[in-house]
């Protein structure tokens, strides 16, 4: 009997997928293209919030728009981001991804300027004890805040679809009339308020895949991460549930989307399911993430323990861009980092100096001299086995105090 193969290894795989993918620029006669990447870093009293979104390989190679979007705004030392990821099978979900990200983040700016003049005590009561009625009540008005940005997004989609329903440039794309459905898209949603010396309050709703989770920087390993949404599949298994589903208009509905924590995480993690699934399960992998981003120098504010750890760190990988394959881009892995090492995750995140270290070893990505440009290229370019959707990530670095 002849022996089976052996199976390649992951390294093997990418390494020789890496360079199949092929590039063709975003499609310009479609309306309303989208932009290939989008990236932003700005600092508000409450914090920094960084975000960058690229077209995945898939897209590239098809030559197709993305259909990632997200959206960022403050009130004061008020903090509010959103992502989203429109449904694959609908050629201008795009549009609803980015109508909905808009109105929802735009909402909740307005919405809670205008709490925090009426009712100044709110900011308060939020960080009294649970128990307390009024803390009870400054909660509640705090996730049915975030709960009306969704109704929000849910009308800005049905405007921005009514207002293109007569085009007849989306019909000729589509070969039939526009439908509501084309605009289908998923929606994650935050709201990161001060709760003084109790640290942050963080109201978020999501619907459809993706991730949204605070993390602990300086918390120990098994207590880092606290997700605050679930991808939520609809009645059939796989299936994603988008904005725009009828199910959606339920109030119950949102409200078993909605989570609120309150207590002391320095970072808030909101990212598409083309990031997300690369580090699941999250409980865990979301350090992973934050190791990545760390090693990578995206992150450079590495907290914790500062273990000397490893003498000798491994040598990046380095992939061919999908844009050009000439160009080999850099990165390193802390799968890699622990392979070598012969550690485990929970070691790498109590020995945070290996990070620094690995920081070093990129000069070339250090040489991009702003956090986006970075987390940008990082997006646009680590390779993960069977990953190849639209990435979006936005990243909330919480100030305190």
């Amino acid at each position: 009997m002849t022996a089976r193969p052996a199976p390649l290894e992951d390294g093997a795989v990418t390494k020789h997928t890496a360079r199949l993918w092929k590039y063709h620029p975003v499609p310009l006669d479609e309306p309303e293209p989208f932009p290939e990447y989008r990236s932003s870093c700005r600092e508000h009293p409450g914090g920094t919030i960084l975000a960058a979104q690229v077209r995945g390989k898939k897209h590239k190679h098809e030559g197709q728009n993305s259909d990632d979007w997200y959206a960022e705004a403050a009130a004061g030392n008020l903090l509010f981001a959103a992502v989203s990821d429109g449904a694959g099978s609908r050629k201008f979900s795009r549009i609803g991804a980015r109508e909905s990200c808009r109105a929802a983040v735009a909402f909740l700016s307005q919405a809670f300027e205008t709490l925090w003049k009426e009712r100044p005590e709110l900011s308060g009561h939020i960080a009294r004890s649970f128990d307390d009625p009024q803390c009870k009540e400054a909660f509640r008005v705090m996730a049915e805040t975030v709960q009306q940005s969704v109704r929000a997004a849910q009308e800005a989609v049905e405007a921005a679809f009514r207002s293109r329903s007569e085009v007849s440039a989306y019909e000729a794309a589509l070969g039939r009339p526009l439908e509501l459905e084309d605009f289908s898209a998923t929606l994650l949603v935050t709201a990161v308020i001060p709760a003084g010396p109790e640290g942050t309050l963080t109201a978020a709703c999501q619907i459809g895949d993706g991730m949204i989770a605070l993390l602990d920087t300086k918390a120990p390993f098994e207590t880092a991460v606290k997700l605050l949404g679930s991808a939520d599949s609809g009645i059939f298994s796989g299936e994603t549930e988008f904005l725009t589903s009828p199910r959606m208009k339920s109030l119950d509905a949102l409200q078993r989307r909605t989570k609120i924590s309150r207590g002391h995480s320095d970072r808030l993690l909101l990212m598409t399911d083309g990031v997300a699934d690369d580090y699941f399960p999250y409980e865990t992998e979301l350090c992973r993430l934050y190791c990545d981003l760390t090693a990578n120098g995206v992150l450079t504010e590495a907290s914790g323990h500062a273990g000397e750890g490893a003498k000798t760190l491994p040598e990046p990988l380095s992939y061919p861009w999908v844009n050009d394959q000439t160009v080999l881009v850099p990165l390193h892995y802390a799968r890699r980092i622990l392979e070598h090492t012969g550690g485990t995750l929970k070691d790498l995140w109590n020995a945070r100096e290996i990070l620094r270290r690995a920081r070093q070893d990129l000069p070339g990505q250090l040489a991009l001299d702003t956090p986006e440009a970075r987390l940008l290229r990082w997006l646009d370019n680590y390779v993960e086995r069977g990953s190849f959707d639209d990435r979006t990530l936005t990243v909330i670095m919480i100030k305190e105090g």
